[in-house]
């Protein structure tokens, strides 16, 4: 075969290939992407790997939201990590190191989930800012989440809302996915979601972010979209080129990110505070069921007693249970025996426990073996829980009536 022969054969087979598309880059930025940056007052971004719409948006010093107003930071102002850990903990970060993030999804989980909007909030000198990523086609993803990349420094502790078993777990899979990265960078994370629950969960049951800033800031949201009709919103936008409820969307979003703010200085102050900035019954004795995990009885016991004097209604025996616990442990006899016997003249699953301290009190640290006899027979006329507690209360009533039968019937 000559070389000419060989050179129209390659020629031809040439032809047959397809010429390689130009890379998203070199494109200007479709009509209709433009008309989402439009819809959304953002711009359009290209990079190498595509396009993606960014919308920033400045809440300045003073602004208002509900009852709390957003004021300038101390210069070095920092939170305890310990406020947003169920246990004790060193350590601080400053504020100027959180990034508040939140995402909009196609979905609740799975591999075909995707964040189609992805916000990230900081302080700035000049107010809080909120910088948001909008996707606007499934082929831009990988460009999006480069730039999400940037903001996601290891230097700096994330703040989420129920972002460790979703948020960051979903923008950690989509970066595996296209290639950008193995991980979520970041120093720590703080999930106020877990904190909320912490402290407001027995008064609020609802811990929603938009319940939570309802009944902690006073804040009501205006004409919300609710977060189950977002992947609705984007399907439609990426089957019809609708961008009416987008504005929208982002506002949800924004809101979300400032309420995040809002509520990490509250969680911190009640901690800094060791609670003296709580109103509610609830929220102290939920604040003593932290303190009880990381064994601080003292607190307890202040709790408690804050609790005795601003209350207008009578304790519940849960409450007065679980402090009693806190005096016994301090050693404080007398102020224990006394919400014992509080709560053995009360109806209530805390009756059995209450006779049994005060059985095993008057039998070990009175020696008042008749006392005991009797609280450990009202024990036993309450009942045991289970069978094992029974058992053990039998031998302890066979232990105390051998103890009180005279020397000659032993």
């Amino acid at each position: 075969m000559n070389n000419d022969h060989l050179i129209n054969r390659l020629d031809r087979i040439k032809n047959l290939v397809a010429k390689p598309l130009p890379v998203a880059a070199s494109q200007a930025p479709a009509a209709r992407y433009r008309r989402l940056a439009d819809a959304v007052s953002g711009e359009i971004v290209t990079a190498p790997s595509g396009a993606y719409c960014r919308v920033t948006t400045i809440y300045p010093f003073g602004h208002r939201f509900g009852e709390v107003s957003l004021d300038p930071p101390q210069q070095g102002a920092s939170v305890q990590v310990a406020s947003y850990t169920p246990l004790e903990c060193e350590g601080e970060a400053l504020l100027s190191d959180l990034l508040f993030v939140d995402t909009e999804t196609t979905g609740l989980g799975g591999s075909g989930a995707v964040a189609f909007l992805i916000g990230c909030g900081s302080l700035t000198p000049q107010g809080f800012e909120v910088r948001q990523y909008l996707l606007p086609d499934y082929s831009d993803e990988a460009a999006l989440l480069e730039q999400v990349l940037t903001e996601l420094r290891a230097s700096r502790t994330l703040v989420s809302y129920n972002g460790a078993a979703f948020d960051l777990n979903l923008i950690r899979d989509r970066f595996i996915v296209n290639r950008v990265a193995r991980d979520v960078p970041c120093a720590g994370h703080f999930d106020l979601l877990h904190s909320a629950r912490r402290l407001f969960k027995r008064r609020l049951n609802d811990c929603t972010l938009a319940n939570v800033e309802r009944e902690i800031f006073g804040y009501f949201r205006q004409n919300d979209i609710p977060g189950h009709l977002m992947p609705s919103i984007y399907f439609d936008w990426l089957q019809t080129d609708s961008t009416e409820l987008f504005p929208a969307v982002l506002e949800h979003n924004r809101q979300d990110i400032l309420s995040l703010y809002f509520l990490l200085l509250k969680v911190d102050r009640v901690f800094r505070t060791e609670g003296a900035v709580l109103d509610y019954a609830e929220d102290i004795y939920s604040l003593s069921r932290v303190y009880g995990r990381r064994k601080r009885s003292q607190n307890i016991i202040a709790n408690f007693e804050s609790l005795e004097r601003s209350s207008l209604h009578p304790l519940d025996n849960e409450v007065i249970w679980f402090h009693s616990l806190a005096y016994k442990r301090q050693g404080d006899w007398h102020r224990a025996v006394e919400l014992w016997r509080q709560l053995v003249d009360s109806p209530g699953p805390e009756v059995y426990p209450a006779a049994l301290e005060l059985a095993m009190y008057f039998e070990h640290q009175v020696k008042d073996i008749s006392q005991a006899l009797d609280f450990s027979l009202k024990a036993q006329r309450v009942g045991p829980p289970t069978r094992h507690q029974g058992q053990l209360l039998e031998k302890r009533l066979s232990r105390l009536r051998e103890k009180l039968a005279p020397a000659g019937r032993r």
